[in-house]
């Protein structure tokens, strides 16, 4: 396999576990669609589920035109997915995931309840005591279906972007989701269907109950901050940088801020992270990742934390400072903090 497949192949992998977005414009067919039999093949082109932006899997057995054959499975707790070539991809269960060894790329999947309360057992001691479970922020682990498991609402998730077709030719967004239909139906039945369920059942409705999975995350509403925090301490592990303390999560860098108890930013996802070590400091704001001084990393803290209203947990011209740092980096229209007439 050429550089140029095994890259596709991965981030149409990646896409299908995580419901995150294929580069390049959208087109007719599936984004990525799996299939556990490769009989469904005809079905599924059949049905229109196939187009040129779609990379089509089956087992490496039966496969034919067009789709892609591969070795192991995508759904089994424990097993491996091979391109037969040069490209291994392991699935784990997330309550056994700390108990197993992470030999490459690897997808820890919410198989049931038990997975899930593990998964909500981690999210809790994070928060309480800012440690964060190894083997999630380990750079070659992706968990699946996070939006799914932290309520937010994934606007790219759908028909259009991923499926799965297990053995019986029963057809679902995720191998852990509510039955849409089978191989034999169009993209619009589908589509509609999964709209009347939601992107949340859709993913995972089949491994855990609605209402399970809907009390946990009521009474949780850190859950999509904490996967934010996950994600970025990843980042930073892939680049070298290790052992830091996430904002929010068990301490605060000001200690001022910790004993107030502020904590409006533990419920947004969308604002940026502070992170920190015991002497550097970072901020993650999306995709971009920046290496900012203490006094910096403790104003925006500050800011985040209260929602602009720090009154006198620091001084006004750190926040002028920060407002023109964060100015200067095209990130204040995401945080409520003051401007000074400098930088505006």
């Amino acid at each position: 396999m050429n550089m140029t497949a095994r890259k596709r192949l991965k981030q149409h992998l990646i896409s299908w576990a995580t419901a995150s977005p294929l580069s390049g414009p959208p087109g007719a067919g599936v984004g990525t669609l799996v299939l556990a039999d490769a009989a469904h093949i005809p079905a599924v082109t059949a049905a229109g589920l196939v187009g040129a932006r779609t990379l089509l899997l089956a087992p490496a057995d039966g496969a034919s035109d067009p789709a892609v054959g591969y070795h192991g499975s995508l759904t089994e707790s424990g097993d491996e997915f091979s391109n037969g070539q040069d490209f291994f991809l392991q699935t784990h269960a997330y309550a056994a995931s700390p108990f197993m060894t992470v030999f490459g790329p690897t997808i820890v999947r919410v198989f049931d309840r038990n997975d899930f309360e593990s998964f909500l057992a981690d999210a809790d001691r994070a928060l309480a005591e800012g440690v964060f479970p190894e083997f999630l922020i380990t750079s070659s682990v992706l968990l699946a279906d996070p939006a799914a498991l932290s309520g937010v609402h994934n606007p790219t998730d759908g028909p259009a972007l991923r499926l799965y077709a297990d053995r019986n030719g029963q057809v679902s967004t995720s191998p852990t989701g509510a039955v849409l239909g089978t191989v034999d139906d169009s993209p619009d039945t589908l589509t509609e269907r999964f709209d009347r369920a939601g992107p949340g059942a859709a993913a995972l409705d089949g491994a855990l109950s609605a209402e399970t999975r809907a009390g946990a995350l009521r009474s949780r509403p850190f859950l999509a901050r904490y996967l934010e925090a996950v994600t970025a301490l990843r980042s930073l592990m892939a680049c070298g940088v290790t052992g830091l303390r996430v904002s929010g999560f068990g301490s605060r860098l000001t200690p001022e801020v910790a004993a107030t108890g502020a904590d409006t930013d533990l419920a947004d996802p969308n604002l940026p992270i502070v992170l920190y070590g015991d002497e550097d400091a970072y901020v993650v704001a999306g995709s971009r990742l920046f290496a900012v001084d203490r006094r910096a990393a403790q104003a925006l803290e500050c800011v985040l934390a209260t929602s602009g209203e720090v009154g006198d947990l620091v001084p006004a011209d750190h926040v002028d400072q920060l407002a023109e740092l964060l100015a200067r980096h095209d990130l204040l229209q995401c945080i409520p903090v003051r401007v000074p007439a400098a930088a505006r």
